[in-house]
């Protein structure tokens, strides 16, 4: 089920709102839990309930796994427990992830032809394998107790972050589910995910999904008009994949702890301004925070971290980059986006005053960094990015562009669209240009300007405030016919 659906919205959050602080009256909490893991199976289960399975028989081995160390005495006894999970959660993982990425590279390397069907990958497995994961080194290092399995399923299943993060961890989401405060609905708090939800889904509805009209239609087409894309074309492109990117994990970030609030919980922040960073190490600090978290935690630090010098600083972070390009796609274009963020952080680890200069220039230099490094990103093959960059870098102008924004073909102007059809036509080409600018300038604006929340606190309870949520959330809701999923679904 996606946030920005008619269903979800219309259906879902109503029912499961009431019913959580409608069960949370009665004297046993437990009641309530049950019933947000239900509402969490259905959320998950909606388009393909064979995910059901995977995702109910990962809750009850894990739980398993973390009853083992109960029963555990010595410390060889615990690695062996740790061991047999970290093989589980991975071993899922690489099946339906990356098993046939494998198969492809093994026929490629050692000229077989073995042939095995597409595996179908679940949704969110990525989120909740790594969640895990997490629970079972801290269980492992005695930093998290035994939880009940109501509890434990409630922090494995809770849907707003289970499919797209973020990555919570026990300590974060548990304690919250025992206080009695969040028995009823708080005011402040429900109002404030109530407008952190709508902005959230401004920015993939208005926002995200017009920006993939367009890239969409150059990306799909490469392999069929790779002369005719000339530079502006490319880098108008992957500056709007850049932006649609953005506003879609951006928005699900905002969704996602908005109808927390409206739970009476707090999910950690996952997204905060990342294009205004002035480095790539800042960069990561700022975009999938929670992401960069595990893999530092779970990863780097017991690599070593930065402990044993500067050599093996560096492999660490090429190590934890080849798993965070890994993590996001079985594809080796991921790996190379991965990889180049990697040495970029090794160059400023190694080069520190690559960093010195003015502010305005190393965010421009970072966010340019990144832009380019998306051509990666979006591509779905290495020799599709080659081909993207050689034209993206080619000197010339052809006209493209022009033609390029005559994609941008929304709901909301099919009525000044069909006019200008009519009357005249020799400008409709103007329109389009101008409502790609306008796509342009927004874009730009809303990167610069302040984070949903800071704007939330100072704005939303003011008469503009509320009229401005009551527009978006109404342009969106209309606009709900062209529902498309989070792109990190995908991941």
């Amino acid at each position: 089920m996606l946030f920005n659906s008619l269903i979800f919205i219309l259906v879902f959050l109503p029912f499961s709102l009431l019913g959580w602080y409608g069960l949370q009256k009665l004297a046993d909490p437990r009641y309530a839990r049950l019933f947000l893991v239900g509402m969490s199976l259905w959320f998950y289960g909606y388009y393909n309930l064979w995910y059901l399975a995977l995702l109910g028989g990962s809750v009850l081995f894990n739980q398993g796994f973390s009853r083992l160390f109960t029963h555990c005495g010595t410390r060889a006894s615990r690695r062996w427990v740790l061991g047999a999970g970290l093989i589980f959660n991975l071993g899922l993982l690489f099946y339906f992830k990356y098993f046939n990425f494998f198969i492809d590279n093994c026929n490629f390397l050692l000229h077989t032809d073995l042939h095995i069907e597409k595996i179908a990958l679940p949704l969110g497995i990525s989120f909740f394998t790594f969640q895990q994961v997490s629970f079972l080194v801290d269980r492992y290092r005695e930093d998290a107790p035994c939880y009940g399995f109501l509890e434990y399923a409630c922090f494995v299943t809770y849907f707003p972050q289970l499919i797209a993060g973020p990555i919570v961890l026990h300590s974060e989401f548990i304690p919250q589910l025992k206080e009695r405060k969040n028995r009823k609905p708080q005011g402040d708090q429900f109002f404030d995910g109530v407008a952190l939800f709508i902005l959230g889904l401004g920015k993939k509805v208005l926002l995200a999904d017009v920006l993939a009209i367009m890239v969409n239609g150059i990306f799909d087409n490469i392999g069929i008009i790779p002369y005719y894309l000339d530079a502006p074309t490319g880098l108008l492109t992957i500056f709007f994949y850049m932006m649609e990117l953005y506003f879609d994990f951006s928005g699900y970030c905002d969704m996602a702890r908005g109808i927390a609030f409206m739970f009476g919980f707090t999910l950690p922040v996952n997204f905060h301004s990342p294009l205004k960073a002035t480095s790539v190490q800042d960069f990561w600090r700022r975009w999938h925070i929670t992401l960069s978290r595990f893999l530092t935690t779970y990863i780097y630090i017991p690599l070593g971290g930065s402990w044993k010098g500067k050599v093996w600083q560096c492999i660490n972070i090429w190590i934890v980059f080849f798993v965070s390009g890994l993590w996001h796609g079985a594809n080796w274009t991921f790996v190379v986006f991965g990889m180049l963020h990697g040495t970029a952080i090794v160059l400023e680890v190694l080069f520190p005053k690559l960093q010195h200069g003015p502010k305005r220039l190393k965010q421009f230099t970072t966010m340019l960094f990144f832009m380019l490094t998306l051509v990666l990103f979006r591509s779905d093959s290495l020799t599709t990015a080659f081909t993207y960059f050689r034209r993206m870098f080619t000197v010339g102008w052809n006209g493209y562009v022009i033609w390029s924004a005559n994609l941008l073909q929304v709901p909301e102007n099919y009525a000044i669209i069909k006019f200008l059809q009519l009357r005249f036509p020799q400008y409709l080409t103007h329109f389009y240009v101008l409502c790609s600018g306008t796509l342009f300038i927004v874009s730009l604006l809303m990167i610069r300007g302040r984070e949903a929340e800071e704007w939330i606190r100072e704005k939303a309870c003011t008469l503009r405030g509320v009229i401005c949520l009551a527009t978006v959330f109404t342009w969106s809701f209309i606009s709900l016919s062209q529902i498309s999923t989070f792109l990190y679904f995908n991941f």
